[in-house]
């Protein structure tokens, strides 16, 4: 026996070595395998691969947007800079480090974490791996969809809606949201930690895991917060109950369901906000005080949380961040209470016995915990506090307190309870898990399939479209050599995450980053719009559409020089913006809208460099015009924007600049230290007359003031055109002409 016992923590590590194997040749097998064999994949779900940019490029902001790297955002942004740390170190491109390493990595810490969380709970060693291993491959109770039926005359409901995806269903989509679930237990376990003993190193630790959350994804960090401040306002009232102060106890309990209720009806009233939150936290905490070590608890754990947290807290708060953001409710985002309830049958009717079993386990304090977390998981759902948009994953979220439940009904003593868990519940969660990771490699049979239910996984390798390994070729030996501030030009989204991929594609293997910025997650949509502007100006025809504003840009930017006053003649002269923003390569992965950009690429006389049936590259760089000046990078000192010209020779050029409001915008303009006559084209162009020596010089505009101006580099200017005045006929055309050549 002496024998068995010392062997018990070697076997135990080697079950849990093996399901770890067992993990990864699930849900990074494919993957491992091609990268193995020379070929690289990206993992299925495509917007996945174009958030794994975030950290790649870097502007003066903590956060910024995953493509140009200079509009700050309110994105959790940890997952995607431990991609890219991930990329840095192994040289891979973010994409492949997503697939190959970091999804192993996040299956591995989520099922280890799981089970060191239990450990530190003081779960028995297979009680504790048979709940990781639940909240690994747990899902949908199986055969539940014959119930649907059953119950249809009541509910309206015929089948589940599928929007209810577990970690078994998503795990390999490596996104924020993972990140979130491996942190889930750390966070939670630790605070149990934290409470029970009486170490401030522990209380640190535990209210910095809470911090990193805050860091990793938005909704798990409003789910564990919630959680925590309940918890620690529960275990101080118990506090107080056993201390027999029960009116003390009574009142701070009702003081909590009275702040609950009023912002229930506050979120219903304005939506969400986070004082909403806020309130409630700062209640629960403030009830928890009862005592000088929970004084001492309470700010050990909020310093240490809010001190992680800060940096990215503090960009979110400079940035105004509204609560409209989140009000948008769609059907997607509903989650009818039937399907909820047969989706986790099984573990409720295990939460169930561990509840009538409940004084033979003798463990009320993890009873409570494991309540806490359940309660406010469904609470959340429901949509408290206002937060309707994606509420639904707070109720996937219950799977993970339900899986505990569920593996804690191992631990019942033998009863007629305990006969049932063995004889029914294990057998149908086994055969839960078995399906969810049969159908994360494999098609599951038919039969099957109509036996026991279908799920649906987002997990999964894709292989490179067609022709994109050569195109990433070219883009990274091109870019390398560029000089720093350089930008690479690709398109903007048309078909969301259709161009997102595809852009995720390019600008993880470019040096340089992109000149129109990523617009998920800004507040900036005004210098945003600027942005695509340029690029609509040169591709009017391309059908922009962006998936989250609904602007459709291109439609709006004129087609025009000056509307009604000016338009362009000669096409390549519309090309000539790109050397004010330091635009040294055009990129287009094979897709929807290439053929009418690749036309249009010929028609702005731009030079191509690399053709892949329908992928391309194209130089940038304007050739030399004996009537044209030719236009060098812009440079920003607030609030002037200096613009290098070189005319090929001495003489009166007309120069005419676009943009939106340009008019009321440009204050004033210099040519060198004479100050130039505006005279405005309509409020989006404004034309100057002036005389230029041969050779290099400059030309100046004042700008209003505008702070934002500090982190993102100024884009007033979508076409810029210098001629000489005598030449201007054959590249311009219009009205206002005939005034300009006076």
């Amino acid at each position: 026996m002496r024998n068995v016992t010392r062997n018990q923590p070697t076997l135990a590590g080697a079950c849990l070595l093996a399901f770890v194997g067992l993990f990864i040749f699930v849900f990074a097998g494919p993957q491992i395998t091609d990268f193995w064999h020379g070929n690289a994949d990206t993992v299925r779900h495509i917007e996945s691969v174009s958030l794994s940019l975030y950290g790649r490029f870097h502007g003066t902001a903590f956060v910024t947007d995953a493509y140009s790297g200079e509009f700050p955002t309110y994105y959790n942004f940890l997952s995607d800079w431990l991609i890219n740390l991930i990329a840095h170190a192994t040289g891979l491109p973010p994409f492949e480090a997503q697939a190959v390493i970091y999804v192993p990595l996040l299956v591995t810490l989520l099922f280890l974490g799981t089970y060191l969380s239990m450990r530190a709970l003081d779960i028995e060693r297979g009680v504790a791996s048979f709940m990781a291993l639940l909240v690994v491959g747990a899902g949908e109770t199986p055969f539940v969809h014959h119930l649907y039926r059953v119950f249809e005359r009541f509910s309206g409901v015929s089948q589940a809606s599928g929007n209810l995806i577990p970690p078994a269903g998503s795990m390999g989509v490596a996104s924020s949201q993972d990140l979130g679930w491996v942190l889930f237990l750390p966070v939670l376990a630790s605070l149990y930690c934290a409470k029970r003993g009486n170490r401030p190193i522990v209380t640190v630790v535990a209210g910095a895991l809470l911090g990193i959350a805050c860091l990793a994804h938005t909704l798990t960090f409003l789910q564990l917060a919630t959680t925590v401040c309940v918890c620690v306002a529960a275990d101080g009232i118990a506090n107080l109950i056993r201390a027999g102060r029960i009116g003390y106890a009574m009142a701070r309990a009702g003081a909590i369901v009275v702040v609950l209720a009023l912002m229930i009806v506050r979120g219903n009233m304005v939506g969400l906000s986070m004082s909403s939150f806020v309130i409630f936290w700062s209640t629960c905490f403030l009830a928890s005080l009862v005592d000088a070590r929970s004084v001492r608890f309470a700010v050990l754990y909020g310093a240490s949380a809010a001190i992680v947290a800060s940096p990215y807290a503090l960009q979110v708060w400079q940035l105004s961040l509204q609560a409209g953001r989140f009000e948008e409710v769609d059907s997607y985002a509903k989650v009818p209470t039937i399907e909820f309830i047969l989706f986790h049958l099984v573990y409720i009717a295990s939460a169930v016995i561990v509840f009538l079993n409940a004084r033979r386990l003798g463990r009320p304090d993890l009873l409570i915990w494991l309540s806490v977390m359940l309660l406010v998981s469904v609470g959340m759902g429901l949509g408290t506090f206002g937060l309707n948009s994606h509420a639904y994953r707070f109720w996937t979220n219950a799977i993970i307190p339900f899986a505990l439940f569920a593996g804690l009904s191992l631990a019942v003593p033998p009863s007629p309870s305990r006969r049932l868990v063995m004889g029914l519940i294990v057998p149908l969660l086994l055969i839960g898990v078995v399906r969810n990771l049969w159908v994360v490699r494999y098609p599951l049979p038919e039969a099957v399939s109509r036996t026991v239910g279908s799920v649906e996984s987002y997990n999964g390798a894709r292989p490179l479209p067609a022709g994109a390994s050569a195109l990433l070729d070219q883009l990274r030996n091109r870019t390398a050599p560029l000089p720093s501030g350089s930008r690479l030009l690709v398109p903007p989204e048309y078909d969301y995450p259709q161009q997102a991929y595809r852009n995720g594609l390019m600008l993880a293997v470019s040096s340089v980053p992109s000149f129109v910025p990523d617009p998920r997650y800004i507040i900036w949509h005004d210098l945003y719009a600027d942005r695509v502007a340029v690029f609509c100006s040169l591709f009017p025809t391309y059908p922009q559409f962006d998936t989250h504003t609904k602007a459709r840009i291109c439609e709006q930017t004129p087609k025009q020089l000056a509307p009604g006053h000016l338009d362009l003649i000669d096409a390549r002269a519309a090309a000539d913006v790109l050397a004010l923003y330091r635009i040294r390569l055009l990129a287009v992965l094979q897709g929807l809208p290439t053929d009418p950009m690749i036309d249009q690429a010929r028609r702005l006389g731009l030079k191509p460099v690399y053709d892949g049936s329908g992928s391309m590259v194209w130089d940038t760089t304007s050739q030399s015009d004996p009537d044209r000046i030719s236009f060098g990078a812009a440079t920003y000192r607030e609030p002037e924007l200096s613009i290098a010209m070189v005319a090929p020779q001495a003489g009166r050029y007309i120069v005419v600049l676009a943009g939106r409001a340009i008019a009321t915008n440009v204050r004033q303009l210099r040519s060198g230290q004479l100050l130039a006559e505006l005279h405005p084209l309509g409020a989006d162009a404004i034309a100057v007359t002036m005389d230029l020596p041969a050779g290099s010089s400059e030309m100046t505009l004042t700008l209003p003031p505008d702070r934002r101006l500090r982190t993102v580099f100024p884009t007033p200017i979508r076409l810029i055109v210098g001629v000489k005045q005598e030449a201007a006929q054959k590249v311009i055309t219009g009205p206002s002409l005939q005034q300009l050549l006076r």
